[in-house]
């Protein structure tokens, strides 16, 4: 029996728009191109969601595959907090499956900076019963150590968990564990999958 649904945040729950946030800085063309391979689709973006490392570190590391634009990789980073924004919908449909007896849980990556600085804050958080954020345990999705310890953390049995998340690989390390998966697209193509789960 489900009892519990666990959401990824990015791209579920919020709109990661670092595209947007990177056109609002003023970045475009080259600049663009060498700043976004330099940080969000660079070697080290999974690190900084680890956080291990330190906050700087992290930064010098991109810096150094773009050190022509150290001022803009920079100033990506001090606003990187506004790079995600919350779907409209997505604290009423945590609430509204939460009403019908379910336990609602996040299990996302992120980085601390990019978490403890999201502007405006998530509403969402308001109604979740707990939280894994991947900061908080240097571990990242798909390692099945980040999964382990959102169940160890609220007592959670696998087979009564059904995960909900962008990323087809976080699904699948999930099922392996012993959870249900929907790889989510839409709210309601989610909600349609959902209802033949529950």
């Amino acid at each position: 029996m489900i009892k519990n649904l666990v959401f990824d945040i990015g791209m579920v729950l919020v709109d990661f728009r670092w595209k947007s946030l990177m056109h609002e800085l003023g970045y475009t063309g080259e600049t663009f191109d060498r700043i976004a391979k330099a940080t969000v689709q660079g070697p080290w973006w999974n690190e900084f969601d680890r956080s291990k490392l330190s906050n700087e570190e992290i930064i010098r590391r991109c810096v150094a595959l773009a050190p022509e634009y150290e001022a803009e990789i920079r100033r990506y980073f001090a606003h990187v907090g506004e790079s995600c924004r919350e779907y409209p919908f997505a604290k009423e449909w945590l609430a509204g499956y939460k009403a019908k007896g379910l336990r609602i849980y996040l299990l996302s990556n992120y980085s601390r900076l990019s978490y403890t600085n999201a502007t405006p804050p998530f509403t969402f958080l308001e109604v979740v019963d707990g939280a894994v954020i991947s900061y908080e345990v240097q571990i990242i999705k798909p390692e099945a150590g980040i999964y382990k310890a959102l169940f160890d953390r609220y007592g959670l049995i696998p087979e009564e968990c059904v995960m909900i998340d962008d990323n087809p690989n976080n699904i699948a390390a999930a099922k392996v564990l012993g959870m249900q998966g929907i790889v989510h697209h839409s709210r309601e193509e989610t909600d349609a999958l959902l209802a033949e789960l529950l």
